[in-house]
């Protein structure tokens, strides 16, 4: 029975346990031992006991079957470079198998980054990935490594990130702590793997006396490791400092045109302001309207000041279905192809052919804030609202003017999903 590595991990990562029994007979791929050797995991034969992985033959069986002589290379042995054939257990093969363990924990880490909604620090992590594989390449093909930048950064910024992320992440050199959240433990796993790569390389590539043979790889691994170590103090920092913002719950209410206005309320007439907004220069008006659809209508529908070019209603999903109007979710202002209904106040009433929506969620910011955060307006981002029923909201619009402070906007159905209440906040969680 051939067990590889593939197989050794689904196993151990079900149970996370120090041994693993295999049957007899079993034979461990290369990778698989080298898996099983980095996370210290010890081998049991049944029937046999626990098993030394460094001993040769690899096989668990007692009496192996003879190998039958071929044409090819030998099971045993693997091509180093060109036709040059070594033992799979040759220093250089060792190393690469190391490499291919690091390229595989980065994908892994890339899936969990995308669920965790770091979606940038993902698509920065690919960049490390072509990295590592060009490493190899240039390993395999006997060609030199050529460094220049990683993620933007030159060897000497590296450098000077690394040794001082206080001046540049206002965090200072700690050990690891599960306080840090999961991103950084994820960050602080691919650094430790991308050391033991380090280690690899230097017991491939140096031999008795000192010397090294590729010092441009193993200068390389060094300097990827820093970026990683960078990228723990940045999202670090970034935890420390996260960008939260209060909640508001957007009722049913309804923004008027001076025209409508005065079909509703008369001519000459101006709003009343009942209470001001979070938002400023924003009110809610004393005066209301009833709007109804083909199936129901709403009585004492607030509207919201001041005047607009064009009528706007915004309601809930809930609301549509009361109204028998479809749910049309839009940005504010952008109504084309949405649905209507009949706005009646105290002086008439005015037909709309379209205009209603429900808004789609989104976030008020000032540029300042939003430059510090580095957001840009029309940017959609992820967020978790941290409630009684904490949730997750995808595809949040960012919505940036000079007149606007932070704040987030959900519908009354959004916020009883979430149970949302005064003291709930949204914080911003990838972009």
């Amino acid at each position: 029975m051939l067990i590889n590595e593939a197989e050794l991990r689904s196993q151990w990562h079900k149970t996370k346990t120090d041994v693993i029994t295999v049957p007899r007979g079993s034979v461990l791929t290369p990778s698989a031992r080298d898996f099983l050797r980095g996370n210290g995991i010890r081998v049991v034969v049944e029937g046999e006991g626990v098993q030394d992985l460094d001993r040769r033959p690899m096989s668990t069986a007692k009496n192996p079957a003879p190998v039958a002589a071929t044409a090819g290379k030998p099971e045993h042995q693997t091509h180093l470079h060109g036709s040059q054939l070594v033992d799979k257990t040759h220093p250089v093969i060792a190393w690469r198998g190391q490499l291919d363990q690091f390229d595989c924990a980065v994908v892994e880490s890339q899936v969990q980054l995308v669920r965790y909604g770091h979606d940038a620090l993902a698509a920065q992590l690919e960049e490390i990935l072509r990295f590592a594989q060009r490493i190899m390449a240039a390993e395999v093909r006997e060609t030199p490594f050529e460094f220049k930048t990683l993620l933007g950064w030159t060897p000497e910024q590296i450098r000077e990130m690394s040794h001082h992320p206080d001046r540049y992440f206002g965090v200072t050199h700690s050990t690891m702590s599960y306080l840090d959240g999961p991103v950084v433990a994820r960050l602080n796993i691919l650094r430790a793997k991308v050391r033991e790569v380090e280690l690899s390389a230097n017991r491939a590539f140096i031999d008795s006396q000192g010397n090294c043979r590729r010092t441009d790889i193993v200068q390389a691994l060094n300097r990827l490791s820093s970026v990683l170590y960078i990228l723990v103090c940045r999202t670090r920092s970034e935890t420390v400092q996260e960008k939260k913002l209060p909640i508001g719950v957007s009722n049913r209410h309804v923004h008027l045109s001076a025209a409508d206005l005065t079909s509703l309320f008369g001519s000459g007439h101006s709003l009343s302001k009942w209470k001001d907004l979070s938002q400023p220069g924003q009110f809610a008006a004393v005066e209301t309207v009833k709007i109804a659809g083909p199936k129901g209508s709403i009585d004492n529908v607030r509207i919201l000041g001041p005047v607009r070019k064009q009528t706007q209603v915004e309601i809930s999903a809930t609301d549509s279905f009361q109204l028998g109007v479809k749910p049309v979710v839009r940005d504010s202002g952008q109504l084309e192809g949405s649905e209507g209904l009949r706005l009646i106040g105290p002086n008439g009433s005015v037909d709309l052919a379209s205009g209603v929506i429900v808004a789609a969620r989104h976030i008020h910011m000032h540029p300042d804030q939003a430059k510090q955060w580095n957001l840009q307006d029309g940017q959609k981002v992820r967020v978790r609202v941290d409630s009684a029923r904490p949730v997750y909201f995808e595809d949040v619009l960012v919505r940036v003017n000079p007149q606007y402070q932070g704040e987030m906007h959900l519908d009354t159905d959004e916020a009883n999903a979430a149970m949302v209440d005064k003291n709930s906040l949204a914080v911003i969680v990838g972009g």
